[in-house]
């Protein structure tokens, strides 16, 4: 007679600590706590980390969608078991109306929406999240399924960029559990005597996710254990390392960011270059000038790619709120006015950066007294024809791209335009180009 499989051992405070400290947390952090196993494990080994140190901070902050009877109840409940556990908790609404399609990943927005919101407001260094093993093999099939290439199947990574907001540095998100097994987190839960909340939605087929999971147990028997499949996203995340590296030193040897928030890039070199190379070169750059957090879809890169590579891009085209175009050797990547006057206005007070339209940090230097409110959108057309009877020098950017520069206004008044030079001495505004993903270090 066979012995009884051994119950997992549950993940130790000193192995969570190793794993956290290779991830560089700061001394502030911040458990996204659903109340749910994982998060709860999650929280309960955060907890003793910081109780090894006076100089640590945790805090609990759940989300109440407002999309469930119960939510509000999980969410006291949440508040409760946090202060078992010695851990200042906040509770974060999702306010308004809600979407009528496309409802998961709108939530998913919002949620860390409002915990990015929520760590810059309490200085919160990192982000922890109880993203694990089983989660990291049921996103590689779910990707696999989605034809995702390698940047996909790479699946989550420790550590990942929440882009800032207001001007501030971008929040470091990190996932010190990717590489832990469910069950020996749902050990540290048993361990701690506590019971966790159970979300219905978990066990619902309706959802990919829940599909992909009771995959994973179908594939057992083939030895495809969610062990094998998380190590082969790993093995995807150092190739993607790796082109990323090439990218970036194509980047840097052969495009120029101008201050004016347009890219340069040669293209006799872009052709030099293996194809998948060439596709990441054009993703970045989009990316960065579109202020998009992803790529356009890889149909439509492809198909600038072929025009590149065929001489049929001679005409100017729009892509990912970007225009493209052809001046000689160079291709042109310019923010798309339209796609610019589309950015919300960003109220501005003295001395406060915020980020307009993803892709500059503006400061207000210099206001007068009695001023009314003062904003910062899109310079247009408006602006321009403003500008003209100033006859201020304009800065060395194609033509396409001055509607889509940063300006500060005053009710429909025209105050400031930091790359036109001083308009009234009274009010100085400064604007800097924001750089990063592969651009952040040229």
């Amino acid at each position: 007679m066979s012995a009884a499989p051994k119950s997992p051992a549950p993940l130790s405070a000193a192995a969570f600590g190793e794993r956290l400290a290779r991830l560089d947390p700061g001394k502030r952090v911040a458990v996204a706590f659903s109340g749910g196993p994982d998060s709860l494990a999650l929280l309960i080994l955060a907890a003793q980390w910081a109780k090894k140190s006076k100089h640590r901070h945790v805090v609990a902050l759940t989300v109440d969608h407002g999309l469930r009877a119960e939510a509000a109840v999980e969410a006291r409940t949440c508040a409760r078991m946090a202060k078992s556990l010695g851990v200042p908790h906040r509770t974060l609404r999702w306010q308004g109306p809600k979407p009528a399609s496309g409802l998961q990943a709108a939530a998913r927005g919002a949620r860390y929406a409002l915990l990015g919101a929520a760590c810059r407001a309490n200085q919160i260094d990192s982000l922890l999240v109880a993203h694990h093993m089983e989660d990291q093999a049921e996103t590689f099939l779910l990707r696999l399924a989605r034809g995702s290439g390698v940047d996909g199947l790479a699946g989550m990574a420790f550590v990942r960029q929440l882009e800032g907001v207001g001007g501030g540095q971008p929040l470091r998100l990190l996932r010190p559990l990717l590489d832990v097994p469910r069950a020996a987190l749902r050990a540290v839960v048993t361990r701690a005597g506590l019971q966790a909340i159970q979300d219905p939605s978990n066990n619902n087929l309706r959802f990919d996710r829940v599909k992909a999971r009771q995959l994973l147990a179908d594939l057992s028997v083939l030895g495809v254990s969610p062990q094998r499949l998380a190590d082969t996203a790993g093995h995807m995340g150092r190739a993607r390392q790796a082109l990323d590296t090439a990218t970036t030193g194509w980047l840097h040897a052969h495009a120029t960011l101008y201050s004016t928030g347009h890219i340069e890039a040669q293209v006799s070199a872009l052709l030099d270059v293996p194809d998948e190379i060439a596709l990441r070169v054009l993703a970045e750059m989009l990316k960065h000038v579109g202020a998009r957090a992803y790529p356009p879809r890889f149909d439509a890169l492809s198909g600038l790619w072929a025009a590149l590579l065929d001489g049929s891009l001679a005409r100017a085209r729009t892509l990912n709120g970007c225009k493209l175009q052809l001046c000689g050797d160079q291709l042109l990547v310019i923010r798309e006015a339209a796609a610019a006057m589309k950015a919300e206005p960003v109220s501005v007070k003295r001395a406060q950066p915020v980020l307009w339209d993803g892709r500059f940090i503006v400061t207000l230097k210099r206001r007068p007294k009695g001023a009314g409110s003062l904003v910062v959108r899109a310079l247009g057309m408006e602006g321009l024809r403003a500008l003209a009877s100033l006859a201020p020098e304009a800065p060395l950017a194609p033509k396409a791209a001055l509607p889509a520069l940063p300006a500060l206004w005053e009710g429909d008044k025209l105050v400031a335009a930091p790359h036109f030079g001083t308009i009234d001495p009274d009010y100085v505004l400064k604007a800097e180009i924001r750089r990063h993903g592969l651009f952040a270090g040229s």
